[in-house]
């Protein structure tokens, strides 16, 4: 079953070039990002909650105390959306990487056409093949990328208007 699996993802990667791997590589680095921010926004946001909570009690009311308020909600802000910035641009590399690799799938196919001529199917097809492939993998790891993204970021923005 793995092995099949493996097989698949391998023969896959053959046929869309060294972008595939690249952008299969960015994709299990995205989706890690994703996963612990999500992890962290709906299960353990809380216990942060709290701290944040206890230590605006405990600000001293002195000539400074709307400085450190705005200190302590400046840096829970910035827990919140942490790797924000890194998810975004990941998302947005993939579709610019697919195009990378279209670009070069197409370079294999007028190298194949000029060398033998356009009466060869078969080159024609694996370097179509060779093309296609990373710019819909690129834009599948983007729209997925992007629908999460929205969750994750519709949910930080509504814990921090909450505080």
């Amino acid at each position: 079953m793995i092995s099949e699996v493996f097989k698949t993802y391998s023969n896959f990667i053959n046929q869309g070039g060294p972008v595939v791997f690249i952008l299969f590589l960015i994709s299990i680095y995205l989706f890690i990002l994703i996963a612990a921010k999500f992890k962290f926004l709906f299960f353990e946001i809380d216990t942060v909650k709290f701290q944040f909570k206890k230590d605006y009690q405990n600000i001293k009311n002195d000539q400074y105390l709307s400085l450190n308020q705005s200190i302590l909600k400046s840096d829970f802000k910035t827990v919140v959306v942490k790797d924000f910035y890194i998810i975004q641009t990941l998302i947005a590399l993939c579709p610019v990487l697919g195009l990378l690799g279209t670009v070069t799938g197409m370079i294999e196919v007028f190298d194949v056409v000029s060398f033998f001529g356009t009466g060869n199917a078969r080159a024609l097809a694996s370097g179509i093949t060779k093309a296609t492939l990373p710019t819909m993998t690129g834009m599948a790891i983007s729209i997925v990328g992007l629908l999460t993204f929205t969750v994750l970021n519709s949910k930080s923005q509504s814990i921090i208007s909450e505080i």
